[in-house]
């Protein structure tokens, strides 16, 4: 006689519900263990939270959201300098290691096609770089690498990081303090989303996208 093949038990759904609780007790934990090293620490969560967000620059990383847990953990104004130190000490490391190490390999690859590029960007080097760093579109490590190999001065460059790495930053570290506010906040209710501190990312957002739009209609329409 041939019995029927075992199934494979299927979890309950009550182990399912503590399997959830456990997880989520081990995030608020993790939050408050984080909360409590940058309170017994602030200084040196500080210098810890910059680096990380260097060493994800150099390494090609994503950055956003760390930037956004500067505005969390530290509020607008330390996570919006925490941010911007760091991007710009991150964008520096990318730009030395980009001509001193892996610009002959790059324009081997490319060759000719960079020339023209090369002649363009170089005329007005800290306009077009202050234009892709805040419209955006490129990859950052790209925006960084990039005038590197393009020789463009690093006086220039760290002229344009500097002014260019602010409207992003301003924007994350804020979203970041929002929820944070959120959070502490005991009355919240859909009316607060109208603070001028919660819809100002949004506008900047918005007219960050917006603004290459209107330039591509302008150019056509009046000076083609």
């Amino acid at each position: 006689i041939r019995r029927p093949p075992r199934s494979t038990p299927k979890p309950s759904s009550a182990a399912s519900d503590v399997y959830k609780r456990q997880s989520m007790e081990f995030l608020i934990n993790q939050h408050g263990y984080i909360q409590d090293y940058i309170l017994s620490y602030p200084s040196l969560s500080v210098v810890i939270c910059i680096l990380i967000i260097a060493v994800m620059i150099s390494l090609m990383g994503p950055i956003t959201p760390v930037c956004i847990l500067a505005g969390f953990y530290f509020g607008l104004y330390v996570g919006l300098l925490i941010a911007i130190i760091g991007e710009i000490t991150g964008a520096v490391i990318v730009f030395l290691y980009g001509r001193y190490l892996f610009k002959a390999y790059i324009l081997k690859q490319f060759g000719e096609r960079f020339k023209k590029f090369k002649d363009g960007f170089n005329r007005n080097s800290i306009s077009y770089l202050l234009f892709i760093r805040v419209i955006g579109g490129v990859p950052f490590g790209i925006q960084n690498l990039l005038p590197a190999v393009l020789d463009m001065k690093f006086r220039d460059y760290f002229i344009a990081t500097i002014f260019g790495v602010i409207p992003w930053a301003y924007i994350l570290v804020s979203i970041g303090n929002g929820i944070q506010n959120i959070m502490e906040t005991q009355n919240f209710s859909s009316s607060d989303i109208l603070k001028i501190e919660y819809l100002l990312p949004v506008l900047l957002i918005s007219i960050i996208v917006i603004v290459p739009v209107i330039y591509k209609f302008i150019k056509k329409r009046f000076l083609v």
